[in-house]
C-alpha cells in the first residue's frame, strides 16, 4: 500500500513538473507521468481511468493530444482488442531538440543586445566596458553557447545509446 501512495505522489509531482515545464495540460501531464513510472510495456486506457480517477472522455481527449504531439504511441497485443500506450521512443530526443532551439534563440538575443549596446557607445564618451550589463550580456551568451554544446553532446550520446539498444 505504501508503494501505491508513493507512486501516486510521484505521479502528481511529475505531473506538476511536466505541466509547468513541458506545456502539457494537467491531466496529460499525469498520464505522461504514469507512463514513465510504469513497470509494464504499456498502459491500457482502463488503467488510466482507474489510476487517475478521471472520466473516460477526459482520458481519451488527453491521450489523443499526446499522440498528436508525438509524445506517446500506442500498440496492440496479439489476440487483444485493447490499445496500450507508452512514451514515444523518440520523445526525449525530440524534447532535447526543442530545448536546444530555445537556448540557441536565447543566445542570439543576448548577442543582439550586446551588439546593440556596443554600437550605441561608438559615439559616446563612455567606454563600453563601463556600460551596465554589457559584460554580463557577452558572458551570458558565451555560457549559453557552452551549455548548447553540452546539450548537443548529450543528444549525440542518447542517439548512440538508442542505436546500441536497438541492435
Amino acid at each position: 500500500m505504501g508503494s501505491d501512495l508513493q507512486r501516486n505522489q510521484l505521479i502528481e509531482e511529475l505531473g506538476v513538473y511536466f505541466e509547468n515545464n513541458k506545456i502539457l495540460s494537467p491531466l496529460a501531464a499525469r498520464i505522461f507521468s504514469m507512463m514513465i513510472l510504469t513497470d509494464q510495456e504499456g498502459i491500457s486506457f482502463d488503467e488510466f481511468v482507474e489510476g487517475l480517477d478521471a472520466s473516460k472522455s477526459s482520458i481519451s481527449t488527453n491521450l489523443q493530444l499526446l499522440q498528436a504531439s508525438g509524445r506517446i504511441v500506442y500498440f496492440t497485443k496479439p489476440g487483444e482488442r485493447k490499445r496500450y500506450f507508452k512514451v514515444s521512443p523518440n520523445d526525449i530526443l525530440d524534447q532535447l531538440e526543442k530545448k536546444i532551439e530555445q537556448w540557441e534563440t536565447e543566445k542570439k538575443m543576448h548577442l543582439k543586445v550586446y551588439e546593440f549596446k556596443k554600437n550605441m557607445l561608438k559615439n559616446s564618451e563612455v567606454h563600453h566596458e563601463d556600460m551596465p550589463g554589457l559584460h554580463y550580456t557577452k558572458t551570458y551568451a558565451k555560457f549559453v553557447g557552452d551549455f548548447i554544446q553540452n546539450l548537443k553532446q548529450l543528444q549525440e550520446n542518447l542517439k548512440n545509446t538508442a542505436n546500441l539498444n536497438s541492435l
